[in-house]
């Protein structure tokens, strides 16, 4: 899950004995005994001697020579592997060799219970078939519409309730994991290409669509109800989960000694897997939707490759004989080749494409009927660079000359028009009669933010005159410009005597 850790204890990651017996060097003696116990469990016979072993076990015909001594020691090694429970027999000898013996009768362990369990379905799993079926969907709302009266239930009947729910829940997640398996399997990619998967895509598709509703329609409903309940609700919840498994009688050796703080942990993990499933920003619900999809678009356009494969080699006979007949009927190769060239189309054909501008945009307009235009092809290869044109440098040093002449006069009429605005050795702003250019503002205002960033509220203008800003308290003055008005702080700018020009 996202975000989530799981912590596994040392013990927990060491082998398992109690599978040894499945690939020891006697295997075949060894899985014939535990499938001997297994059969037997299932008719409820849970406990049975070495004689009644050997009776079943020379049955077959590969153990028809079967000895007691050969049973005595793989007993003993299955009991040594804890896939077998020996148990004394509480009845008296009769005889000394029957006392030295000590019978004893054997029973399946429950790790060798669920080992055998799993053989069997592994051995029947190609025989099994995947389903989509929405009954868990169902089960599970009506299990937590159950949650809400868990209180006025006996502790029994909680435990049945949750048992219920975890196979409900597991039941769901395995079979469309098996399902969708089983498509993207290498078996399902052999039928799709047969044209049999056209008949089995109609199936299909419908059959996934209709899982499809229910599963949006369901994990909308279950995802509902487990929000509604709040957090104190689903610790009540589970508390109530682990007191029902707390009152089943169990052996001491099953119980390890953090046996209820694993019982809690597990309950806790279970019920978050269900709220993941079907709540959360990116629930296990929408990936299982978001994958079928994609089957069912695999599906569809498999089919409609086939289809077209199929119809590829399909010809019109009588289109065919229809067009054998007119050229059968043609004198000359002129009219067989005009024919050729309006069923097959031009054999041999270049495509230009280019930017032209057209002089009209209809589209009855014969290409013979516009002007001819010149486009130069250029060689699709790595190495070309186009040709060069070698010429010398253009003099051109008449015109920078009067370029900067021009700049030179237009920097002396500015500079005149400025010096024309400082009066008696100072440039008050407030008082100018007539407006100024947006070129003589640039300069007047370039002077105040140079003496404003001088800590002594001075400034060299770019003619070299120095000047001290004097401003007259906080007061604003309105600049008249040829373009508008603008308001500024009323200031004064001193000139020096040695800066007058």
């Amino acid at each position: 899950m996202k975000g989530r850790y799981i912590m596994l204890q040392a013990d927990l990651l060491e082998s398992i004995s109690e599978t040894r017996y499945l690939s020891a060097d006697n295997y075949r003696a060894y899985r014939t005994i535990m499938r001997i116990f297994y059969l037997e469990h299932q008719k409820m016979h849970y406990q049975m001697d070495r004689d009644a072993v050997l009776l079943l076990l020379r049955g077959q015909d590969v153990f028809a020579d079967y000895t007691p001594e050969q049973l005595t020691l793989d007993l003993q090694q299955l009991v040594k592997w804890k896939n077998l429970t020996p148990i004394q027999d509480p009845r008296k000898p009769h005889t000394i060799a029957e006392f030295k013996n000590k019978q004893y009768q054997y029973m399946m362990s429950q790790t060798a219970i669920e080992i055998e369990r799993l053989t069997i379905t592994l051995e029947n799993l190609s025989t099994r078939t995947a389903g989509l079926s929405v009954s868990p969907f169902r089960r599970i709302r009506e299990d937590l519409y159950k949650a809400e009266q868990l209180d006025t239930l006996p502790l029994r009947e909680v435990n049945a309730w949750w048992q219920d729910l975890q196979e409900d829940f597991q039941r769901l997640s395995q079979n469309h994991q098996d399902f969708l398996r089983e498509f993207y399997g290498p078996g399902m990619e052999m039928q799709m290409k047969s044209v049999d998967f056209i008949v089995y895509k109609q199936n299909l598709v419908r059959y996934l669509e209709d899982f499809i509703q229910d599963l949006q329609h369901s994990a909308a409903q279950i995802g509902a109800q487990l929000e509604r309940f709040a957090p104190e609700q689903v610790t009540h919840i589970l508390d109530l989960v682990r007191r029902s498994e707390l009152e089943i009688p169990r052996p001491q050796s099953e119980q390890s000694p953090n046996w209820e703080a694993e019982l809690q942990t597990r309950c806790q993990g279970v019920w978050q897997s269900l709220t993941d499933w079907f709540t959360g920003s990116d629930p296990a619900a929408r990936q299982v939707l978001n994958v079928t999809n994609e089957v069912i678009r695999r599906a569809v356009q498999n089919a409609a490759l086939l289809v077209q494969m199929e119809n590829m080699g399909v010809s019109n006979k009588a289109e065919l004989r229809h067009l054998l007949t007119l050229f059968a009927g043609f004198k000359t190769v002129e009219e067989s080749h005009r024919l050729s060239a309006l069923v097959f189309g031009a054999q041999q054909a270049r495509h230009f494409t280019f930017d032209h501008i057209r002089e009209s945009e209809r589209i009855d307009l014969s290409p013979y009927d516009e002007p001819p235009m010149e486009y130069s092809l250029v060689p699709r290869t790595r190495t070309y660079k186009p040709r060069m044109d070698r010429s010398g440098f253009a003099d051109k040093s008449a015109e920078k000359a009067a370029q900067r002449q021009k700049i030179l006069e237009e920097e002396r009429a500015l500079r005149q028009e400025v010096m024309g605005y400082i009066r008696d050795g100072k440039l008050d702003l407030a008082a100018l009669d007539t407006p100024v250019s947006p070129a003589v503002r640039t300069v007047f205002l370039s002077w105040v933010a140079l003496a404003n960033l001088s800590p002594d509220k001075r400034g060299q203008t770019q003619y070299g005159q120095s000047y001290t800003l004097k401003r007259r308290g906080n007061q604003t003055c309105q600049l008249r410009c040829t373009d508008g008005i603008l308001t500024m702080p009323n200031c004064v700018l001193m000139f020096e005597e040695a800066g007058h020009v």
